[in-house]
């Protein structure tokens, strides 16, 4: 799993997790393999591994782009704010402002509990609270399979966000990464995938050797040139985070019962 599956699995895990108090979790299931291409599989289950501390202290909005033959697909572009301190992580996906309906994510690391917070048309704020699950996707026919790619640091460098950013380049037979990295600021990435419940046991999701610091912007072209995928940070702040941020207050909490699905 390249470390762009993993920003973008880690965005719409985000969202699909938020829809998951509307809709049939096997529906989720079914959308979240249709997003990982032929072959995906994923499983939910209680997450019961040790409290990880979040390593990024503070929030940024991320921005995803996706073209396919050179038009930019209906959805796009995808933005998901985050917000994290040492032991909560908030993921706040931007619907388009027509609607005052709003969803959100918590996720309590250390007690190991999920909310989903809920403002209805009318204002009214409902969390619904159950165990925090645990994420397990295989790739399947492609990245399972696939040789990770060879990364490169360029020694280009731009200004992106007030830091300076070195370029760095990843092939392999799948396409061409290109990333542009702050590497004086601690990655968020990985607290994202683990909050998410993403499985960190295994190599493929481990940030590629040498490469250290905080992907400002980037972009993958696949090897046949006909998608690419752009990915931006906007309105990054590092440091701590506002408590209110976090805050169930004005709430009404629902617990909801845990259930586990299998991968398919």
């Amino acid at each position: 799993m390249t470390m762009y599956r993993i920003l973008t699995l880690s965005l719409g895990l985000a969202t699909l997790i938020t829809a998951s108090a509307q809709v049939n979790m096997n529906s989720i299931m079914q959308k979240a393999q249709g997003n990982q291409g032929g072959g995906a599989s994923v499983s939910f289950e209680e997450d019961k591994s040790d409290f990880v501390p979040n390593k990024f202290i503070g929030s940024f909005q991320m921005e995803v782009h996706s073209y396919k033959n050179g038009v930019e697909e209906k959805d796009s572009p995808a933005r998901l704010n985050f917000y994290s301190k040492a032991d909560m992580t908030l993921f706040h996906p931007v619907g388009d402002g027509k609607s005052k309906e709003e969803m959100k994510v918590l996720i309590d690391l250390k007690g190991k509990w999920q909310y989903t917070l809920m403002t209805d048309k009318k204002g009214k704020r409902t969390a619904m609270k159950m165990r925090k699950m645990k994420t397990t996707v295989s790739d399947g026919s492609s990245s399972d399979k696939t040789k990770e790619p060879t990364y490169e640091r360029t020694g280009e460098t731009r200004t992106i966000n007030g830091h300076l950013c070195h370029k760095w380049v990843g092939t392999n037979e799948d396409g061409t990464w290109t990333s542009w990295i702050a590497e004086d600021l601690q990655a968020p990435f990985m607290d994202m995938a683990r909050s998410v419940g993403v499985s960190m046991d295994q190599p493929q999701t481990r940030m590629p050797k040498g490469m250290n610091g905080f992907i400002m912007e980037g972009e993958f072209i696949d090897a046949k040139g006909k998608e690419r995928t752009e990915m931006f940070t906007r309105e990054l702040s590092i440091g701590k985070v506002d408590e209110s941020v976090f805050s169930l207050d004005g709430y009404e909490v629902m617990e909801m019962p845990t259930m586990n699905f299998g991968g398919q």
